[in-house]
């Protein structure tokens, strides 16, 4: 298995720092980050688009790191001005980083509020074309959320299907959003898997939130093993750890951490297979 890091296991690290850390680990790629979600300090030292893309490429080579992505386009499927300029500047810069994709993430309504209708045609009939001449991907991210616009993948695989499945779009299956969601779907289409465990027990599937996302381990109550069985039928790229949950940042013992996790799935992946 390939693993890589995403940014939001320890954000308020500089990406230097992060970088440093992902090679620690050990692992060949990470995800960097334009934020981080409401309620999350989120310093300007780890946020990608406020480096230089060229000094980016160059310290990730260094590194022997691989940046997988930006996370995020937020929104993306509220389809405006405003979301049309933050595309052109990410996918720019990820062309210029050498950064293979972006992240879109749909709309999530307050709590206790209607889901917004998803305009997901209308935004890929924007971004399709700026995606493709720029050598850049775009990858949609489901979200489980109650109030996300977009909670169920075969959404995205329709429209993926109708327009002839472009090489340039793709879904991230994140195993946290696919649990919560109760999502039959494992798609072809997957070019990402973002793995975070959830360990509490006492708070249904609709209650969970960003804040119980940690590493995967066997307290796991999501069944992350089952989902990686499932994916590695037919998905062979990284895997990518995404917790949130801002205990695991501030672990005095952050790389043993994520070591053991990585070791706990790849051990646990292996003997679910045989």
């Amino acid at each position: 298995m390939r693993f890589a890091l995403n940014h939001s296991i320890a954000p308020l690290i500089p990406i230097v720092d992060f970088l440093d850390l992902a090679s620690d680990v050990g692992v060949d790629a990470v995800e960097l980050r334009d934020g981080m979600p409401p309620g999350w300090e989120f310093p300007d030292t780890a946020n990608v688009l406020l480096l230089d893309p060229v000094e980016l490429r160059t310290m990730a080579a260094d590194a022997g790191l691989e940046i997988l992505t930006i996370n995020a386009l937020q929104r993306f499927d509220q389809w405006d001005r405003e979301i049309t300029q933050q595309a052109r500047v990410m996918i720019e810069f990820a062309a210029q980083a050498e950064i293979g994709a972006i992240v879109l993430c749909p709309s999530v309504a307050a709590a206790g509020t209607p889901a917004l209708p998803s305009a997901l045609a209308t935004a890929l009939d924007a971004l399709q074309p700026m995606l493709a001449d720029a050598g850049v991907k775009g990858l949609i991210e489901p979200l489980g959320f109650p109030t996300s616009s977009i909670r169920l993948k075969a959404v995205v695989d329709a429209e993926l299907a109708a327009r002839g499945n472009p090489a340039c779009l793709g879904i991230v299956h994140d195993t946290f959003h696919h649990a919560i969601a109760q999502d039959p779907t494992v798609s072809a289409n997957t070019l990402l898997v973002h793995l975070s465990g959830v360990t509490t027990s006492d708070l249904g599937l609709d209650q969970l939130g960003d804040r119980h996302r940690v590493l995967v381990d066997g307290h796991d109550t999501i069944d992350n093993l089952e989902q990686v069985r499932q994916l590695s039928v037919l998905y062979e790229g990284h895997w990518s750890l995404e917790p949130f949950a801002s205990s695991v940042g501030s672990s005095a013992t952050l790389t043993d951490d994520l070591r053991a996790s990585l070791a706990f799935i790849a051990a646990g992946s292996d003997q679910r297979a045989l």
